[in-house]
């Protein structure tokens, strides 16, 4: 599985912390639409899937790797891609690029699909439009 959706981001002010630099926990929310803009990309959404499929999708497990410092300013290109769909749950291998090729983060995250708050099988609906 390789296609992948990609989104620009701008360093705003609001995302710099203390130390000058943007701070860790506004990474995971370029990622969290990093995530959006896949399912955007294949005509579904987080509330499309409940209402078509039946089922939610939710986070189990997320891991980020900082590899770099961003400050305000910076460009920066956000790309998702699914690298691996189970009987329940499907991995996302997500990147944070400056505009100058430099890596500054990478992130693994599985999403469990859930019905009734218990782990369910991937619909194949969701299954072909996650693969594709």
């Amino acid at each position: 599985m390789t296609a992948s959706a990609t989104f620009p981001v701008e360093v705003r002010s609001y995302e710099i912390d203390a130390y000058g630099h943007v701070n860790n926990a506004v990474v995971v929310q370029w990622l969290e639409q990093g995530r959006l803009e896949f399912l955007r990309a294949r005509g579904m959404t987080y509330m499309s899937i409940p209402e078509t499929m039946g089922v939610h999708v939710v986070v189990v497990s997320l891991r980020v790797d900082y590899k770099a410092e961003l400050f305000l300013g910076d460009r920066l290109e956000v790309a998702s891609r699914v690298v691996r769909v189970g009987r329940t749950s499907f991995t996302f291998e997500q990147t944070v690029t400056r505009s100058d090729g430099k890596l500054a983060a990478s992130a693994e995250v599985v999403m469990v699909c859930t019905r009734g708050g218990a782990a369910t099988p991937v619909p194949d609906e969701l299954r072909a439009g996650i693969s594709r």
